[in-house]
């Protein structure tokens, strides 16, 4: 039920039915194309799906790079505003900023009033609910509906169950849930998605803790009854082609002539702790180069097997300036010739507009891949245990040949025999990923028809 002076019946002067206000909590970090890349994504969505909607985006920040994060990307500092994305794809969209406290009141003018006029608030694609204490204030202070679009609900490192916590509430709360695997969806039903062992064991003889145990969680009295919808960048639309075609060019890249790589850290290296130890430096020491010896195998039959291009490629700032160190070094000199790095940062349109020329994706980190597939551009995703089962969503659209869910219990030749099967029949590749997309495009819209039912739309 909408609250009174919500939605239904509301006309405002002129006599024109008024705009169905939706906010959006998205937009969490900058440092990744994949945080940026959700946004977008969503919109396409809501602009397809509910046009007759208002959006206002709250995000973490205000989407300019600035100050540390803008000199690790290697931009000059303020100049580059990642909205610039959102905006083409809606002109009209509203950013908010900002904290609410236990009372859903905003720190600021723009999101109190944000807050005081929204419909619905909805939780976007992420790595968990993340935004539980603001779901729950904004639905206790206004009486409106509450969504979740596309989540994921790890216990491992992401989203936490415990009795009264602000997770709980906004889960057995919300209008609507939509997880971004099946995975999160057995977790939800109290299956034990890991099995006695875990997912991983710890190795004594290792001077960190490798174990990885999830609890089954049980939350009875949902309102609603979860069910999947894959991440909101699968929706991707926005292209920079003419920032991929001069990289491209500087490079000496031919389009449908070259492959992208991406490498991934176990843990992103920030400073804080993690569930599995104190020191991130010290548990990615024990894996990067293992990791990414699996990489380089492909890379290699890639290069000997078709004479083309690879472009190795971040995903994250955190591994700008490390592209090199992770994927290049150690290559036969044959190949090494044929690799090239980006020496900077990019947003993920032209990151979409690259992927879009490449023959194939091939990554540890899970949104190039989906920016790949939303490019129509078919991919290899090799999976680590520690970044969540986020990955899983790959097998759930049905293609599973493509996703190798551990590195750790990989070989360089799985991951080879993977790309190579992409490269040697790229037509029955990307009717494969067509078929794939369709799945997704299907599972959109349902959760959109979802969103506007709640809205009280047709």
């Amino acid at each position: 039920m909408l609250a009174a002076g919500g939605l239904l019946g509301a006309v405002p002067a002129f006599g024109q039915p008024r705009r169905p206000h939706i906010l959006w909590r998205n937009g969490w970090n900058l440092n990744n194309i994949g945080d940026i890349g959700h946004v977008p994504g969503a919109l396409a969505l809501l602009k397809r799906y509910v046009p007759e909607a208002r959006v206002t985006l709250w995000a973490n920040n205000d989407l300019v790079f600035r100050g540390d994060l803008a000199k690790a990307a290697g931009f000059d500092d303020g100049t580059v505003d990642a909205g610039r994305i959102h905006r083409r794809i809606m002109p009209d969209m509203g950013l908010v900023t900002g904290k609410v406290d236990a009372q859903g009141r905003g720190d600021n003018p723009a999101l109190e009033a944000a807050v005081a006029s929204a419909d619905i608030m909805v939780i976007g694609s992420g790595a968990g609910v993340l935004e539980a204490a603001a779901l729950n204030a904004f639905r206790r202070r206004t009486g409106q509906p509450t969504g979740m679009f596309g989540i994921t609900t790890d216990p491992f490192n992401f989203t936490y169950f415990e009795a009264g916590s602000a997770d709980r509430e906004a889960l057995q709360q919300a209008n609507f849930v939509f997880t971004r695997e099946w995975t999160s969806l057995r977790v939800l039903a109290g299956q034990d998605v890991d099995g006695p062992g875990g997912a991983q064991a710890d190795d004594p003889a290792t001077p960190v803790n490798e174990a990885i145990n999830r609890v089954a969680v049980s939350l009875p009295g949902m309102r609603s009854r979860p069910a999947f919808v894959p991440d909101t960048t699968f929706a991707f639309t926005a292209r920079d082609d003419a920032a991929a075609l001069a990289w491209m060019q500087a490079q000496g890249l031919t389009a449908g002539r070259f492959a992208c790589f991406v490498p991934r850290y176990r843990w992103t290296p920030y400073t804080t702790p993690t569930r599995q130890g104190n020191s991130r430096a010290v548990y990615n020491a024990l894996y990067t180069r293992a990791d990414h010896s699996k990489l380089q195998a492909a890379i290699v039959d890639y290069v000997r097997a078709t004479g083309h291009h690879v472009a190795i490629v971040p995903e994250t700032v955190q591994v700008v300036g490390q592209l090199d160190a992770l994927l290049k070094d150690g290559l036969p000199p044959d190949v090494a010739a044929k690799v090239v790095t980006m020496d900077r940062y990019w947003l993920p349109d032209m990151a979409a507009s690259l992927f879009a020329r490449a023959t194939v994706v091939v990554s540890i980190e899970n949104h190039s891949p989906i920016l790949a597939a939303a490019a129509g551009t078919p991919f290899v995703m090799v999976h680590q245990p520690e970044d969540s089962f986020k990955s899983d969503m790959f097998t759930d659209i049905g293609l599973g040949d493509w996703h190798i869910r551990d590195v750790g219990r990989a070989s360089g030749a799985d991951v080879s025999r993977a790309v190579m099967g992409i490269v040697r029949e790229p037509a029955a590749a990307r009717r494969k990923l067509a078929r794939a997309m369709t799945q997704v495009e299907t599972r959109h819209r349902a959760g959109m028809l979802t969103l506007r039912r709640t809205l009280g739309l047709r």
